[in-house]
């Protein structure tokens, strides 16, 4: 029998690690069914109401797919790494869930003012304190996104220094408490040789930009984000029904 899911988040959201686990680690080929509902509430201990939606997670993010009446079927990877956009989550973590070995290069990391512009991202005023962030992340030392992040520093507990911050932004603000629980989300294409930097950028500057500005439970801003996805590195996925 399969380990008891066993960690501090929803059962849902640890089901869903664990089937994902298992499709990157090759248990489930393109194209294999999984085992049923009841199979894998059995296997985990889990009921089939947190096996459900689990399995809601990894279609909404496009590994699954669900033939009526056939069952659940891995999808067909067409090269890059996956991304459901209804997800929210490290860049970081999706990279290395997909059997890569994911790096983060910190650019520049520095406590300043927001500008008007920025500050009205948080609803704050001109001269709001900020953690300007500019970092990019490796797949198997290929750049595969380079992204600008400000974090809110006016809800950063008292000693908390720009160069705290490294690795998955994510990973830092989830012990304090600040793990932001809904995003508002923009994105476009774009292409501009000023946005990459250092020798691995790509000859085609060509970018999916994901801008979002994150949420906390009770309202607050706490970090804008602007995620520049190497164009055919990232594969990002929107389901949409009826």
């Amino acid at each position: 029998m399969t380990n008891p899911l066993r960690d501090a988040r929803p059962l849902p959201a640890q089901l869903a690690d664990r089937l994902r686990d298992r499709i990157a680690d090759g248990d489930w080929e393109p194209g294999h069914r999984l085992p049923s509902e009841q199979e894998l509430a059995l296997e985990y201990g889990v009921s089939r109401p947190t096996v459900r939606s689990a399995v809601a997670r990894l279609v909404d993010s496009g590994i699954l797919r669900v033939r009526h009446g056939a069952g659940t079927f891995v999808t067909s990877h067409h090269g890059g790494i996956q991304a459901g956009l209804q997800e929210l989550r490290s860049t970081s973590r999706i990279i290395a869930e997909q059997g890569y070995n994911c790096e983060v290069v910190y650019r520049s990391r520095e406590l300043r003012p927001a500008s008007a512009e920025e500050a009205e991202r948080f609803a704050g005023l001109p001269g709001l304190p900020v953690i300007a962030i500019e970092r990019c992340f490796l797949a198997d030392d290929e750049v595969v996104a380079f992204e600008h992040d400000l974090i809110n520093a006016a809800v950063l507990p008292d000693g908390v220094a720009a160069e705290d911050i490294s690795g998955s932004v994510f990973e830092f603000m989830e012990p304090l408490g600040l793990l932001p629980v809904q995003a508002l989300a923009h994105v476009r294409a774009v292409y501009d040789a000023a946005i990459g930097w250092g020798p691995r950028r790509p000859e085609q500057p060509l970018y999916v930009c994901l801008d979002q500005v994150h949420y906390l439970a009770d309202g607050r801003a706490v970090s804008w984000s602007q995620a520049f996805f190497v164009e055919d590195k990232f594969e990002f996925t929107l389901v949409r029904t009826r």
